[in-house]
């Protein structure tokens, strides 16, 4: 959304000129990015051995999104002192980097907000750009806490309502997602509140009630930007996809990419579908053009491993060096996708349920859920997995993909106790 001083939530008031792609809220994801395959600083400088090896791939200028934030990249450079013109690269800056899973902008984005963080009482306009960046790299309690701040000074800010019911649906926090979108609804226009409302009823177990008000604002009418529509068709897709229905969610999925091609989370999300649904040739044709993105690279390597492709090896063998210089720096992100990683393609359930016990520390979407239930079914340690069958109770969430996994959790507690009562009591 626009977070010019002047008309600051155009889009929450209804004249169609909102920015929801560089947020994608309410997306029931890990917003996730790459972070590319640099080396750790310790390690030694790699020269390539040809002028051929490519050691970074840079934003085309012929971009029109490259060309806008180089504009206004100039802007500042001639006003270094306005607060609206760093906001406003900043929030390209973020744009460009959730759109190509380019992880160095939200850093741009950060270097370009520092002088304005740095005053006694940073601009609001400047904080929900820090907040976002925040959510982006998953420090989702800093961000909640720098949100409710936020509210403290202007109660009626849509924007960082918005962000705060995102970040609490993505910790599991129902309570507080569903006092964010009612106070959405009652500072926005219904498209907005309605999202809401519509993307936390598909978490607690209201799927089919989530599909019917998605639908209701399925078109947001000519002035509603290409972003709007295919964010809108995404949750549709992730609905209908938690629904059991996969022809739905296919065509959902088409249109959005449509409306966006190229889009890293929808390419990713849309690629973990197709291998769901046994298309793995499908997702590999999908995401080949944009294995940059970790998200990318990964489908391609469980579509890959699936057909069990030759290539499949020297792929895993990069993804490790990936997942290593993540580590190493400090700022990773990935937990649940390398928990379903060392399950599915490094057959390592030790590792697996380890990853996805870290990872529920930081985030419990739906794809947190499955990915700690599968590592404790296939490490036999259904206890491990308790408190995730004690969210699920909670929260209500229903799943097609996760409902038999917590039958299956559930049948193997049972059995493990039936055991232990038929050892201790002997012959």
């Amino acid at each position: 959304m626009s977070y010019e001083h002047e008309g600051e939530f155009d889009a929450v008031h209804g004249n169609g000129t909102t920015r929801c792609r560089v947020l994608r809220f309410l997306v029931p994801l890990a917003l996730l990015f790459t972070v590319g395959n640099v080396q750790a600083e310790h390690r030694a400088p790699y020269t390539p051995t040809n002028a051929a090896v490519v050691l970074q791939r840079v934003p085309p200028t012929t971009d029109p999104r490259v060309r806008h934030f180089e504009q206004l990249r100039r802007d500042l450079q001639q006003h270094p002192e306005d607060v609206n013109r760093a906001v406003a690269l900043a929030i390209a800056y973020i744009d460009y980097g959730r759109s190509t899973g380019d992880a160095r902008f939200l850093g741009r984005a950060m270097a370009v907000i520092a002088p304005a963080m740095a005053q006694t009482s940073p601009p609001i306009p400047v904080l929900l750009v820090h907040a976002t960046i925040q959510q982006s790299r998953h420090e989702f309690q800093a961000s909640r806490e720098e949100l409710q701040h936020i509210l403290e000074r202007d109660p009626d800010n849509a924007q960082a309502w918005l962000t705060l019911a995102t970040v609490a649906m993505v910790q599991g926090d129902d309570e507080l997602a569903n006092r964010a979108c009612i106070h959405l609804s009652d500072v926005s226009f219904n498209l907005m509140g309605m999202v809401c409302t519509a993307s936390l009823r598909s978490l607690t177990g209201h799927a089919d009630q989530a599909y019917v008000l998605l639908s209701l604002v399925e078109d947001p009418g000519p002035k509603a930007p290409a972003a709007i529509k295919a964010w809108i068709e995404g949750l549709m897709a992730e609905t209908a996809a938690r629904m059991g229905k996969p022809e739905v969610a296919d065509d959902h999925f088409r249109k959005a990419l449509q409306l966006v091609p190229g889009d890293n989370f929808l390419l990713a999300d849309y690629g973990e579908f197709l291998v769901d649904q046994g298309r793995a040739r499908e997702a590999i044709d999908l995401v080949s053009g944009d294995t940059q993105s970790d998200t990318s690279f990964l489908v391609l390597i469980s579509a890959e491993n699936a057909l069990g492709l030759a290539r499949t090896r020297a792929d895993i063998a990069e993804m490790d060096d990936r997942f290593q210089s993540m580590e190493q720096r400090g700022d990773h992100v990935f937990m649940r996708e390398q928990s379903s990683f060392m399950l599915h393609v490094r057959h390592d359930s030790g590792a697996a349920l380890d990853l996805a016990k870290r990872d529920w520390k930081v985030q419990r979407a739906p794809k947190d859920v499955r990915a700690y239930l599968e590592a404790a079914l296939a490490a036999h340690d259904p206890a491990a997995a308790q408190p995730v069958l004690d969210f699920i109770a909670r929260t209500h969430l229903s799943d097609v993909t996760i409902d038999p996994l917590v039958a299956q959790v559930k049948t193997q507690q049972v059995a493990i106790a039936a055991t232990a009562v038929s050892t201790r009591n002997g012959p």
